[in-house]
């Protein structure tokens, strides 16, 4: 196959594969309670919501694609699998057209039967292949040569890597004037860096090295080594899909086995099919390991010029990537992949441009000696700090400052998390067994039945309060503190919650429980910590503020978004706010102008208290990223993430309207208003993006302005308090008389009340947070002061202080402070086992 030729198949192929794995991975998506959730109902990442739609047609022209290779199959040996390919092909094609799979497909066990059924086509068009072409090549002895030509491709690549990512953070970060700068780093970190990553690709170069060894070994050398290579990129990958991807989703367990192997035996496949498709048959193979990297190689036989132009295109995809994945990623891990990316593509385009040199001697000396001594001095370094001093690597502050750069590198993040060296333990704690207890509790199948109990926050005897407040409850998707003027003074563009501020009460010590939208929001109707599943059924048993609004005479407006479509209860004459809206469109301005619009048409007699609730998306990661992180021309915000300051000072503006239409109603002083967000948002703290799987500082934290009515101002209330975003509904049912509130660890409590002695026994000095949709747990004490966070998907713990500044400082974690975090989350999981009847084992 000549190298023109060679494109157009590996374009045409690469359409297919690219096809089938999106498919598939959709699949496995949806089996994911949580994905499902978020991705196929809220509709937060607007490419899938176009690839669902027009799938059926897209696998028609990914499948006529595929086919168009195939021409010269149509012979002898191969003739019935090809046959057989197209009608099995335009079959299910025809099938999918008149019952299109992804648009109907539903959060059940059978998703993952269906994702391993789209990964099929591509084995066999690896048969054809491999029954086909491969069939027709010849396989020489071993090629000489080959251990100094990996070697040294490891070598540059290792450096090339450091390098490239060493320029990528000065160019981002070196000089960043935005809301968290980056601070100059040590010239030791760099060293650090480059001999890391050297490590790295030196542990290729041995495997290799080892495949060459084993394979020489062999009558057909050239051909076991193409084995091997495979075979042992098919390991490395179900290794990378388990511990990366599918942990990240929380699939682990058998099924997250299966499907991690599963998809890398595919990819395997299909790559080496394509392989041996683009080997010329009329030259015997020299070297397998040249042959399983070909599909890769896309200057194969070019010139060597233009190969090095390549390498610089390299760096060029590398800076992209980085910037392109920083903001819209899952826990690193979409960035994490695209550096995997990058390692193989700079190792395989290296190799290409280096020649073959002499064996004898070489391979003992490179296999054996070198790596063990980087290797040995590698370990030496990481466990003699002193010597570090000279680096600017000393040992107080050595790790925090290796993890402060990890956050900004995420080729040096990858690389380091894999060679952590762990300080000896005094402490006893079985940290596997811990994380291997969060990850059992957390994203509950739904297919474990879990039996709701009727919940009830107040005695059903109590008596109600004669004259009932209207409420509006509005919650900003992501809204931080530190982006409203009552929480830091250098903000200038809130004015109107700045005035809001001043009429109500301002908890400057606030919290969510949850990191994400999936269990914060359904927190803050239960009142409560929440089973970490999305959702239990029925849920209407656990939803007290609903059960408190149908008590009441409440005329209810609702935003019922993705999330409330599932936890909510039937609810006769609820009025839908928002109705025909997806979640992700949710606007606040929109929103309060319809609510407004409703408000103005009630009949000045009607004794009904009105009911508001709304969560508009403006400033959710998704939504900036979808509409583009863009700022109005004339627009500054020095010290802030400008394209989401400007979208708040947009929302300021509509909520201050929305308030002067209460006051002109006059409702305002007969009100319950209540501004606050499910949580917070990492904004490039520490190179830190979104929120999606994370529980730092600037995620847990989150604004609270609560206004009360004119005849309940005389209440008690501690602003500087520990309070949380569970704690409204309790407060609702307080402020409506009914009284007292359940105590209870797991639930929220009443923020006002008549004497400070009634809150006393509601206030506890630690309280449990935890990720929406992952197994990361954390620990806030010490008066809100302090944060512990056990993350059982990298197997890493943390410790901030939460005294300096909204991201908080990150310090080292000590065994009393690991022992005391561990302990109260296990007794947490315990009473959530208990309270809910959950049936796992605590």
């Amino acid at each position: 196959m000549t190298r023109a030729s060679g494109f157009i198949f590996l374009g045409l192929r690469l359409i297919f594969v690219v096809f089938c794995v999106v498919t598939s991975i959709c699949c496995v998506l949806a089996f994911i309670p949580f994905t499902y959730q978020q991705i196929f109902e809220a509709q937060v990442v607007p490419w899938t919501v176009t690839f669902v739609r027009f799938h059926p047609w897209m696998y028609w022209i990914a499948f006529v694609s595929a086919a168009w290779t195939l021409a010269e199959d149509y012979r002898p040996g191969t003739r019935a699998l090809v046959v057989g390919y197209l009608a099995a092909g335009a079959i299910a094609g025809a099938v999918l057209v008149a019952f299109p799979l992804l648009a109907t497909i539903k959060n059940e066990p059978a998703d993952l039967v269906w994702a391993a059924v789209w990964l099929m086509p591509l084995w066999w068009l690896a048969a054809i292949d491999i029954f086909g072409p491969g069939r027709r090549l010849t396989w020489s002895s071993a090629q000489t040569g080959e251990d100094w030509r990996l070697f040294w491709t490891a070598v540059i690549a290792g450096t090339a890597s450091a390098v490239v990512y060493g320029v990528i953070h000065e160019v981002r970060f070196g000089a960043a004037s935005g809301p968290a700068p980056a601070a100059p780093m040590p010239i030791g970190v760099g060293l650090w860096s480059w001999v890391l990553h050297v490590l790295a690709f030196l542990a290729v170069f041995a495997a290799f090295a080892c495949i060459r060894a084993i394979a020489s070994l062999t009558r057909r050398p050239a051909l076991a080594e193409f084995v091997l290579a495979a075979t042992s990129g098919a390991a490395l990958l179900t290794v990378v899909n388990q511990s990366l991807v599918f942990s990240a989703v929380s699939l682990v367990g058998r099924e997250g086995l299966a499907t991690a192997a599963l998809c890398a035996v595919t990819l395997v496949l299909a790559s080496s099919g394509q392989a041996l498709r683009l080997a010329r048959a009329s030259e015997p193979v020299r070297s397998g390991i040249a042959l399983a990297m070909r599909p890769l190689d896309i200057g194969f036989e070019a010139p060597v010029l233009l190969r090095l132009a390549l390498l610089c295109g390299w760096g060029a995809l590398a800076y992209w990537l980085a910037v392109a994945t920083s903001v819209m990623d899952w826990n690193y891990l979409i960035q994490t992949l695209a550096v995997l990316l990058i390692w193989t593509l700079g190792f395989v385009w290296i190799y290409g441009v280096i020649g073959r040199g002499p064996d004898r001697g070489f391979a003992v000396l490179a296999v054996f000696v070198l790596p063990l001594l980087v290797i040995a001095g590698y370990r030496t370094l990481a466990s003699t700090p002193d010597l570090l001093v000279p680096l600017g690597l000393a040992a107080p502050t050595r790790s925090a400052v290796l993890d402060r750069y990890a956050n900004y590198n995420v080729s040096f993040r990858v690389l380091r998390s894999l060679t952590r060296v762990e300080p000896a333990r005094a402490s006893t704690l079985d940290m596997g067994q811990f994380y291997a207890l969060l990850q059992r509790h957390t994203n509950i199948p739904r297919t474990v039945k879990i039996d709701v109990p009727d919940v009830s926050i107040a005695p059903g005897n109590a008596a109600p309060s004669r004259r009932h407040p209207h409420v509006f409850v509005i919650v900003i998707d992501s809204l931080r503190q530190d982006y409203l003027s009552p929480y830091n003074r250098s903000v200038s563009f809130t004015p109107a919650i700045a005035r809001f501020a001043t009429e109500s009460t301002v908890f400057r010590n606030a919290f969510t429980h949850y990191g994400a939208t999936g269990l914060s929001e359904p927190s803050i109707w239960t009142g409560s910590l929440v089973p970490h599943q999305q959702y239990p059924a029925p849920f209407g048993p656990m939803n007290t503020l609903q059960k408190l609004l149908l008590a009441q005479p409440y005329q209810a407006y609702v935003s019922v978004d993705s999330v409330l479509r599932s936890i909510l209860a039937p609810w006769p004459g609820l009025i839908e706010l928002d109705n025909n809206v997806a979640t992700k469109d949710y606007d606040l301005c929109r929103s309060l102008g319809e609510l407004t619009s409703k408000l103005q048409s009630r009949k000045p007699s009607d004794p009904q208290p009105v009911f508001a609730y709304t969560q508009p998306q403006n400033i959710h990661v998704s939504t900036i990223t979808r509409d583009g992180a863009s700022v109005p021309a004339g627009q500054s915000y020095a010290g802030f993430y400008p394209p989401c300051a400007a979208r708040i000072q947009q929302l300021d503006s509509c909520f201050g309207t929305f308030l002067d239409s209460l006051k002109q109603l006059g409702l305002y002083d007969d009100s319950v208003v209540v501004l606050t967000s499910d949580h917070g948002d990492s904004l490039g703290e520490e190179g830190r993006w979104g929120h999606a799987y994370t529980i730092y500082p600037e995620i847990v934290r989150i604004p609270l302005i609560v206004h009360l009515p004119s005849w309940l101002r005389g209440l008690s209330v501690d602003p500087d308090e520990m309070t949380f975003s569970t704690d409204i509904t309790p407060s609702l049912y307080y402020l409506l008389g009914q009284r007292p509130t359940l105590n209870h660890a797991l639930f929220g409590r009443p923020l006002f009340t008549e004497r400070r002695e009634e809150r006393a026994p509601y206030l506890r000095d630690h309280y449990v947070v935890a990720s929406s949709y992952g197994p990361v747990y954390g620990v806030i004490s010490d008066r809100g002061r302090a944060l512990y966070i056990a993350d059982a998907t990298s197997y890493r713990d943390y410790v901030f202080d939460l005294t300096t500044g909204i991201a908080g400082t990150s310090l080292p974690v000590s065994d009393a402070a690991r022992e005391a975090g561990v302990r109260r989350i296990r007794d947490i999981i315990a009473e959530l086992t208990r309270f809910y009847r959950l049936p796992i084992t605590p």
